[in-house]
């Protein structure tokens, strides 16, 4: 080849050829000899041995993809004529989002290699509308062979590959049909899924989810749309699901269990529907981001991390890093037409929570020397009045404690039919609150000796004492007068002298003030029995308890009793 060029070219160096449709082609230099007006180069005629690019000048596009228009999409294979095309205007193109209606793709058959998924044919019967008033479709679900569609306001099955006739009875037959998507069936029941596709759950031939605006909780099986909710939790899913920001649903195999998460603003909690039982089992500890079952096993996210559950290496009562006690609240109401009293709680389960004391002079079990996490109880209750249980200690296999009652302030809502307060009698003298020595000097005296005509038999040192002051007593006392004195009984002494016999209780001093002793001359004393130390039983309709557990090891809770005596119908 002759080309004049103005400066000399070096063998090796490419050559660069651009062709009228845009592409380029790169070709070696084998040698070049210069001259003074035209120079000679030779190239190399191995073109394949060298690059060449190709412009999009050989490929089309429709607007929803880029395609080659050659043959297997080689380089030097033949063009694909498009052939004759007829042009047309859409005035009024534009996207649509049809949001009651479905489309599908060709099949997929691995077995005969036909990959027709990317093929929406628009002269085919590819879509399927649902009706307009059952809302907008949230959530596609296949159960067997079929497709179910889960709609704002109204959940639906579509046939598959079938289509479905209606008897005179209005019973659907099935029949064969080419069609993809057959006949909409709508379930019994005016229910959807709102805007919650999340809350939705499924196991097998089940399937779990929430219908917010109608506030309840819903199960699709065999037997159609339940309304899970109503088994006992009506009014608790009423109220929450209608202020929920979020409804996360998921199914746990290991339990066999349905579990709702429901975010109201930074409020979170999850609660379990049991299959086995037919009804909500309990509130759980955990609020995950977002739950999956996989394998077998229960999976749940927190703050992007993956945690499993049910691992018996782990920890228990430990959620997310964080420990949290167990907590589980029992009714007794056995005979809930008679006021009853509770003397005892016992429980069969695992180990009780024991704090160690090791003062051998008022403790001789020695059951308590080292700390054992375990059950214990939180709240103990009647609809009267409320106890308390300092711990458990086994017994024959059980764990078992007499009921100590709660000192509780007299006020407007005692009841005094069902309080132990009993009078001590009227204070023949106002106490003495201090003395002066020889030098003048007044010091407040310790103790106050409160002088009464006799002293009640049911007395005892450690109760809590009580007292109206004098311009205040009246055939009926008004409650809201009734004081209770700051320390408890001290001391209680008869002295006798020849013609008489002095009755004393000694309290120590409370408020000391020189202008006004808090007790005087004419005050009616009052006593009750300090609940805190004496086994004191409770009254009532019904008794509520709250078992806790602080042990990170498996704990169990098998049976809760009282012992209880009838007071009343």
């Amino acid at each position: 080849m002759t080309y004049d060029v103005l400066k000399n070219i070096n063998a090796g160096e490419l050559f660069k050829i651009t062709r009228p449709n845009g592409s380029i082609v790169f070709i070696e230099i084998d040698s070049f000899t210069p001259a003074p007006y035209v120079s000679d180069f030779t190239l190399n005629p191995k073109t394949h041995n060298f690059g060449y690019k190709l412009n999009w000048h050989n490929c089309y596009s429709f607007g929803n993809g880029v395609e080659s228009n050659r043959v297997k999409d080689n380089f030097n294979q033949p063009f694909i004529s498009p052939g004759v095309r007829v042009s047309t205007i859409f005035e009024d193109y534009k996207e649509e989002n049809r949001t009651n209606g479905l489309i599908f793709s060709g099949i997929y058959n691995n077995i005969s290699s036909v990959n027709e998924l990317n093929q929406f044919v628009q002269a085919e019967n590819i879509t399927k509308d649902i009706n307009p008033t059952y809302g907008s479709i949230q959530k596609l679900h296949t159960r067997d062979s079929d497709l179910i569609v889960l709609c704002e306001d109204k959940v639906l099955k579509i046939v598959a590959n079938k289509n479905a006739l209606y008897n005179a009875d209005g019973n659907p037959e099935l029949t064969a049909s080419k069609d993809v998507l057959g006949q909409s069936i709508p379930y019994i029941g005016e229910f959807g899924i709102s805007k919650n596709p999340e809350s939705f759950a499924s196991e097998a031939y089940r399937s779990y989810f929430t219908d917010k605006q109608r506030g309840v909780v819903l199960r699709l099986s065999k037997d159609g749309l339940t309304p899970i909710s109503l088994h006992g939790m009506k009014d608790h899913f009423k109220d929450s699901l209608k202020n929920a920001d979020k409804l996360i649903g998921s199914y746990d195999k290991k339990k066999d269990e349905y579990n709702l998460t429901t975010v109201i603003l930074d409020q979170k909690e999850t609660i379990s529907f049991n299959e086995n039982v037919k009804g909500w089992t309990s509130f759980k500890s955990f609020t995950p981001e977002n739950a999956i079952a996989c394998s077998g096993d229960y999976y749940t996210f927190n703050e992007g991390e993956l945690y499993k559950h049910h691992d018996e290496s782990a920890d228990r009562n430990t959620f997310y890093g964080d420990f949290v006690s167990s907590s589980i609240n029992v009714l007794l109401n056995d005979g809930p037409s008679h006021i009853k009293t509770f003397h005892t709680i016992d429980y069969e389960g695992s180990q009780s929570k024991i704090t160690a004391s090791t003062n051998t002079s008022i403790d001789t079990s020695y059951h308590n020397l080292t700390d054992k996490p375990g059950w214990y109880l939180e709240n103990l209750k009647t609809d009267k009045e409320g106890g308390q249980i300092n711990e458990f200690i086994e017994k024959e296999g059980k764990w078992f404690n007499y009921i100590k009652g709660i000192n509780e302030d007299i006020n407007t809502d005692t009841d005094f039919g069902s309080s132990n307060i009993q009078g001590a009698g009227v204070l023949l003298t106002t106490p003495l609150i201090d003395e002066t020595d020889d030098l003048g000097v007044v010091t407040a005296l310790d103790d106050l000796r409160l002088q009464v005509n006799s002293i009640n038999t049911s007395m005892q040192v450690g109760d809590d004492l009580y007292y109206v002051k004098a311009a205040n007593l009246t055939g009926n006392t008004d409650p809201a007068a009734i004081i209770k004195y700051d320390n408890t009984i001290k001391e209680i002494l008869s002295t006798n002298f020849p013609n008489y016999t002095m009755h004393e209780i000694i309290v120590e001093q409370a408020n000391y003030t020189l202008s006004s002793p808090e007790l005087e001359q004419g005050d009616f004393i009052m006593f009750a029995k300090n609940k805190t130390i004496n086994n004191s039983s409770m009254s009532g309709y019904y008794a509520s308890l709250e078992f806790k557990n602080d042990s990170k090891k498996k704990a169990e809770l098998f049976a809760v009793a009282s012992e209880i005596s009838e007071s009343s119908k």
